[in-house]
């Protein structure tokens, strides 16, 4: 079956588990927050999303499914810089905090320290996904097996 993709696709399909599992991580570091800010929601949504139409567009392999994987490749790359935003907010709101409460919560924070560049994740994804459903790279039109390259 895998054969028969040409790399294009494959780097589409690698894509869409690229996601899958980037919904497990967001999921799991997100679920203390998710009750309390609606942003922490953005993420875990985009990436359901992506593994869906990514993978309708690996199994179709046609122009509109593409369309819209490539739709959600450009939205992804702006829930990343997003999330890059209230990565470092977050960061900036802890150290406005008073001395005696961050240090009464010191053991918390460290558990609770999220990356700044975690984000980033969402873009690095999108930019492969995006090169592999680029028409000018694509090596194969249409799906399945009688338009394979030769």
């Amino acid at each position: 079956m895998f054969r028969d993709y040409s790399l294009n696709r494959m780097l589409v399909l690698c894509v869409t588990v690229g996601f899958a599992f980037l919904l497990l991580e967001t999921t799991l570091e997100h679920r203390d927050i998710l009750s309390r800010e609606l942003a922490a929601f953005i993420p875990v949504v985009v990436c359901a999303i992506a593994v869906v139409l990514g993978a309708v567009a690996v199994i179709r392999w046609k122009e509109p499914a593409l369309k819209l994987m490539q739709i959600v490749l450009l939205v992804s790359i702006a829930v990343g810089l997003l999330g890059i935003y209230f990565h470092v907010r977050e960061e900036e709101d802890k150290d406005a905090k008073p001395t005696v409460a961050r240090q009464e919560n010191q053991e918390n924070e460290r558990e609770k320290e999220k990356s700044p560049v975690a984000p980033l994740a969402f873009v690095g994804l999108a930019a492969i996904g995006l090169l592999g459903t680029a028409k000018r790279w694509r090596t194969e039109v249409g799906g399945g097996e009688d338009n394979r390259v030769a």
